[in-house]
């Protein structure tokens, strides 16, 4: 087959180490490698000819028009002069921004002729329906939060949140399959209007290759002084999502009975500081190391080196996430102290993969380390289990299910749909490959 893959979010770089960059590199490439032909359509990229390369797809960087550059900086610097907090990507400059990248998805449609189009859900995006609509072929729409909740409970909020609101039950009502990452963003596509034989639920997965190539961690822990200590590891972005701040708790108090435990904390985000305050006034700025953002091809060797890895997600009103630490962790055969939530939950089971504390439960989680700080046999099995468990959610096996839940959709579109609109959509500007750099490139 051949697909048209759109990344509308300007904050989101396919070569990028965050999650949602780690999400579309895997599953691209996992694409290619079930083998489908993919161009993939973005609006960032910061190593372009890597990113390509790394894909085995084709292409096509949409950056920012350099009008719309320059709206998004006077919003910035309009901000900072009244005192209001302002996204990187203001709602204005998401919206008109669908302008161009349309003009520039239409102009891969053009020459690849997809078979059907997969896009990842962004604030705002409207490009791939308008597309998919005009072609008449199939969009397959990837959503991983509902966003203008998010923006709202977590971020920055959105200028005007009833359109907002409107626009995104519009593109996931008009979508013809909706890919949601839990079972509890299915239960919320469903409660906006979704028919539910519309929706399969495709939780997040990982490369079982990449992580079992990671050697026994030697190497890290004599850099990072860790030889004879017990190490507690977290991989992840720190926000207050995450709950670093009830696992520097914990830690505390284990290390506080057990000096010979360390905390390796992989990873960046806006909370550091306050947690780096927390470590000083605590006196543990020698059993704690910040190693900081590290390269995905890394994280592996940094798994290695750890004795237990945590996922100490707090209770909240709405857990939807597929957490990416996760596969990640029981790839690497870590033997897993997480909070019993959402999907979470859902894969570990407790005893069996991994141990599970209730959310917000600070002496529980001080309990399952201390569990597993005292049987190197209990951490083996459970690191054993989970190993064999993640081989089930892997992005390959992921790629193959896509295309199984597809294919009825091409049989109802006929075969031909494609390659007969693909002739109607007219002259444009071609799209731009990675390699051949950027008009108005920036990160506003």
């Amino acid at each position: 087959m051949k697909i048209l893959y759109l990344s509308m979010d300007p904050g989101i770089d396919p070569a990028g180490q965050g999650g949602g960059s780690i999400h579309i590199r895997s599953f691209v490439r996992a694409l290619a490698d079930v083998g489908q032909q993919v161009t993939l359509v973005c609006s960032a990229s910061a190593n372009q000819p890597s990113c390509e390369a790394n894909l085995g797809a084709v292409g096509h960087l949409v950056p920012l028009a350099r009008w719309n550059y320059v709206l998004a900086r006077g919003l910035r610097r309009t901000g900072r002069l009244t005192g209001k907090t302002t996204r990187g990507h203001a709602d204005i400059v998401r919206a008109l921004h669908n302008l161009r990248f349309a003009a520039r998805a239409r102009a891969a449609a053009r020459e690849l002729k997809p078979d059907f189009i997969y896009e990842r859900y962004s604030l705002w995006g409207m490009s791939g329906l308008w597309l998919a609509r005009e072609l008449g072929i199939p969009l397959v729409l990837e959503v991983n939060a509902p966003l203008v909740y998010e923006q709202q409970r977590y971020r920055a909020g959105v200028t005007c949140p009833p359109l907002a609101r409107w626009v995104e039950r519009r593109v996931w009502q008009s979508a013809d399959l909706m890919l949601a990452v839990s079972e509890s963003l299915r239960s919320q596509l469903q409660r906006s209007g979704v028919e539910p034989e519309r929706i399969q639920v495709l939780p997040n997965a990982v490369d079982p290759e990449l992580f079992r190539m990671a050697s026994n961690g030697n190497a890290v822990r004599e850099r990072l002084n860790l030889d004879g200590r017990f190490t507690v590891g977290f991989v992840g972005t720190f926000r207050p999502w995450h709950g670093v701040e009830l696992l520097l708790a914990a830690f505390e108090d284990l290390h506080r009975v057990d000096p010979l435990t360390h905390l390796l904390l992989v990873g960046d985000g806006p909370s550091r500081p306050g947690f780096e305050d927390q470590i000083r006034s605590a006196g543990l700025q020698g059993a704690v190391t910040f190693a900081g953002r590290i390269a995905h091809q890394d994280v592996p060797q940094y798994l290695a080196a750890m004795d237990v890895a945590v996922a100490p997600y707090p209770a909240l009103d709405e857990f939807y996430y597929s957490p990416l630490k996760l596969f990640e962790y029981m790839a690497a055969g870590r033997p897993v102290v997480a909070s019993r939530v959402g999907q979470v939950a859902e894969i570990l089971i407790d005893g069996a993969t991994g141990l599970l504390f209730e959310p917000g439960d600070q002496a529980g989680l001080v309990r399952g380390l201390q569990r597993l700080r005292k049987s190197a046999t209990l951490r083996s099995e459970l690191g054993r289990n989970a190993a064999a468990v993640s081989s089930e959610h892997t992005w390959n096996r992921n790629a193959a299910r896509v295309i199984h839940w597809v294919e009825p959709l091409l049989n109802q579109n006929g075969s031909s749909a494609a390659s007969a609109q693909g002739q109607k959509i007219g002259p444009v500007l071609s799209g731009k490959r990675f390699s051949e750099g950027s008009e108005g490139a920036g990160r506003p």
